[in-house]
């Protein structure tokens, strides 16, 4: 079958498919490895530059990085500060121009006005802006409109869609071909172009450097009039219109080296306060923390607070319920006596006894229980009366001997009954049951667990027997002797219970003045704790911390650090770079 197959047509083209496939993935391998191999060569040899440019460094002690553009960089520095000469110049006549002539007649700008903002703009520039609005309010519409369109019905839109993409073809000129392929399509491919060159795609960054950096014409150079005064502090752009390449060149290195000045001096900055900032920060820290932790005992008061009413709460609803079933008990056997059924008539009551939880193997006297409770009682009154002190010496009546005398023997010489034999058990593991508290609570629990299945038997008879002579069972014989949990809602003012909606309500509103005093007490904390590190930032730093008052209070006041060393470093800072550029000007 595999030889029929392969010898088939099918069997030929699935040949000649995987054999294509091949060719692609050695093809696509090929080119994978050029491109890893490609990179790999430029990224050594941009090394190799490097490394020739840091050995030549240091050869002629030359610090100035070497840069293969160098030439290209320093011409568009050039130009690029010429450009904003000129800009500043221009737009330094226009605000001029905009208080004394807005006709611009005397600076030899164009009629300039000014905006709401302040800002100062010719008349010709506010026109293409709110052209620019324009046409941009047209496309919004125009597209809003294509929505529109589109959103109607589809078979309209289908059919608009369908004239879109099938144009007219025999309206067409069919352009000159040649191999059948058009020639603008050889064109675009390079098939015509003898040498093989491809035209290089730009980018668009490409393209708007391109366009910032070619050479511009000059605007047309304003002047300022006699008796017209530039503002304090503004540089004479105008001035600066001639400058020639190497004043600009001069001018942008200082300007660089002004601005890595500036970076150093900031880096210095920030290491020199390195250690004093962190131990701000963990000052900081440390009060913040100290106040969440006020907040928690405040808060751990109030959940006490609370969990003890609820307790109260809690414990009053108990007794209530124990009530409620005490009552429901006692008109449930009422009602059974008015119907014939009593505890002494009922059969079967009888036969229920105590069953006492955990005590099983252990014979229990139920007569007991109630001189063990009168002893207790005895001893707690005899406890009252006296002190505090414990009498070692008393001892418990249970505890005590019983000592048989020789003449208390009967005929034969032995002992009254059987004196090896102990009651509920023998042999040395026997212990007798103590009547403790414990014992006592476990057997009333069992008592009362009999009595009440002794009660329930008595209203399942009645019960029975209502339904089987046909008489409607009192309400009182249906409700079970637990009839539920009672609910705890608050009283309010009008003396009404409050409704699960308004304990929703109520509590959400708890929720929302909780958030409210949560987010006070945190921005209290942060400031507290802003303050603190503050003082510990100009502690470790040597300031002086001074209140408002001007004295020199650590504790209370508004942190005012002084800055005379700062001032000081600032005017140091302005001669050195008074010396640096008169230094400059001279080199020039």
């Amino acid at each position: 079958m595999n030889m029929e197959y392969e010898q088939s047509p099918a069997g030929f083209a699935q040949r000649a498919k995987d054999a294509e496939w091949e060719r692609k993935q050695r093809l696509r391998e090929y080119r994978v490895a050029s491109r890893r191999e490609k990179r790999n060569r430029k990224a050594d040899e941009k090394k190799q530059r490097k490394l020739n440019a840091t050995i030549l460094r240091r050869m002629t002690r030359n610090p100035e990085k070497y840069n293969k553009n160098a030439t290209r960089n320093r011409m568009r520095d050039i130009i690029a500060e010429r450009h904003r000469i000129w800009q500043e110049a221009v737009k330094q006549a226009q605000r001029l121009a905009a208080v004394h002539d807005p006709s611009g007649a005397k600076f030899n700008v164009e009629a300039v006005t000014t905006l709401e903002n302040g800002s100062v703009v010719t008349l010709i520039g506010l026109q293409r802006r709110k052209e620019r609005e324009a046409e941009r309010e047209a496309q919004k519409a125009a597209q809003e409109n294509t929505e529109l369109v589109k959103s109607g019905s589809p078979h309209e839109t289908e059919v608009e869609e369908k004239a879109v993409q099938e144009p007219d073809l025999a309206s067409e000129v069919p352009a000159t071909t040649q191999d059948s392929i058009n020639l603008e399509r050889r064109a675009l491919m390079g098939i015509d172009n003898p040498a093989g060159e491809t035209v290089r795609n730009i980018s668009k960054t490409q393209q708007r450097k391109l366009e910032k950096f070619t050479p511009k014409p000059p605007p047309q150079k304003p002047f300022i009039p006699d008796g017209i005064a530039l503002p304090e502090g503004e540089e004479d752009w105008l001035a600066l219109w001639h400058l020639s390449d190497e004043e600009l060149e001069r001018r942008v290195l200082r300007e660089k080296r002004r601005k890595a000045a500036e970076r150093k001096a900031l880096r210095t900055k920030q290491q020199q306060g390195k250690v004093e900032r962190r131990g701000a920060r963990d000052e900081k820290r440390r009060v913040y923390r100290e106040e969440k932790l006020a907040w928690k005992t405040i808060k751990e008061a109030e959940k006490q607070t609370r969990n003890r009413y609820k307790a109260i709460e809690e414990e009053e609803i108990k007794k209530i319920e124990v009530e409620l079933n005490e009552a429901n008990r006692k008109e449930g056997l009422e009602c059974a006596a008015k119907l014939g059924f009593t505890l002494e008539n009922v059969e079967g009551v009888n036969d229920i006894q105590p069953r006492v939880l955990g005590m099983k193997g252990k014979e229990v006297d139920f007569d007991k229980l109630e001189a063990a409770e009168k002893a207790a009682e005895a001893r707690k009154s005899e406890k009252l009366k006296q002190s505090n002190r414990v009498d070692l010496g008393a001892i418990a009546d249970e505890s005590r001997a019983t000592l048989i005398r020789a003449g208390d023997r009967d005929g034969n010489g032995e002992a009254p009954g059987d004196f090896l034999q102990f009651e509920g058990g023998e042999g040395q593991d026997y212990e007798e049951l103590s009547y403790n508290h414990k014992v006592r609570r476990k057997l009333h629990r069992a008592l009362d667990q009999a009595q009440i299945k002794k009660e329930m038997l008595v209203r399942q008879k009645a019960l029975e027997h209502c339904e089987a002579n046909g008489i409607e069972p009192p309400e009182v014989l249906k409700v079970p002797y637990k009839f539920g949990k009672i609910e705890s809602h608050r009283t309010l003012e009008s003396g009404e219970l409050e409704t699960a909606k308004q304990e929703r309500v109520r509590k959400r509103m708890e929720l929302v003045e909780y958030n409210k005093a949560a987010k006070v007490l945190r921005k209290q904390a942060k400031a507290v704790a802003t303050e603190a590190g503050l003082r510990k930032f100009a502690i470790l730093m040597g300031k002086d911390v001074v209140d408002a008052d001007g004295d020199t209070n650590m504790a209370d006041g508004d942190i005012q650090m002084s800055s005379e060393s700062s001032s000081e470093e600032e005017e140091e800072k302005e001669e050195n770079d008074d010396k640096r550029g008169s230094s400059d000007s001279d080199s020039d």
